[in-house]
């Protein structure tokens, strides 16, 4: 059980330098160098894990006053600890999809990050986020990019809190969503 909350506390801290570094996200970035010093990091190289989670989106418009969530979204993630650093570890994406309704994504390539931050409103909370590449139903391609942190609670244990966006050509859709991790 030690074991287990280790893990989940790593990944929410890897999720909150993700939180911090969502909007660099854009660019490219040179992960090595992240993650360069000995890991602190309790889960070992080439763990896996799932993340089973569910919420509601909706699609924004620039001509939107107000923007209402009327989308079911489910998503499964499969992902594994690719890397370890010294505060965080890098995740790479496996398998999964990302539902809207009845419209699947299915999951082609991804990366994660995930860490604890030592410092900031998040000090001490597992924070995590993943930009993957997804194909849809018809074939076309968008990208998925989604962070989150984790929340502890006493009846339900840890949850994952997650915000994020599916961007398909030039419709933004964007979605908060309540999961659970599992290591397989």
């Amino acid at each position: 059980m030690k074991h287990a909350k280790k893990s989940l506390t790593i990944l929410a801290t890897l999720a909150l330098v993700f939180i911090i570094a969502f909007p660099l996200m854009t660019t490219t970035v040179d992960a090595a160098s992240a993650l360069e010093k000995e890991a602190a990091a309790i889960a070992s190289i080439g763990d896996t894990f799932e993340i089973l989670a569910r919420g509601r989106g909706g699609y924004i418009l620039e001509d939107m006053e107000e923007f209402e969530a009327d989308y079911l979204t489910q998503m499964d993630l499969t992902f594994t600890i690719a890397r370890r650093g010294e505060r965080g570890v890098l995740l790479e994406v496996l398998d999964g999809h990302f539902s809207l309704n009845d419209t699947t994504f299915e999951f082609d390539e991804g990366l994660g990050v995930a860490g604890r931050p030592e410092e900031g409103r998040f000090n001490g909370t597992l924070v995590f986020g993943f930009r993957i590449n997804v194909t849809g139903p018809n074939g076309e391609v968008a990208q998925l990019a989604f962070r989150g942190i984790v929340k502890r609670t006493q009846e339900h244990g840890p949850l994952l809190i997650m915000q994020g966006r599916l961007v398909l050509d030039d419709q933004v859709f964007v979605f908060r969503q309540i999961g659970r991790i599992h290591r397989i």
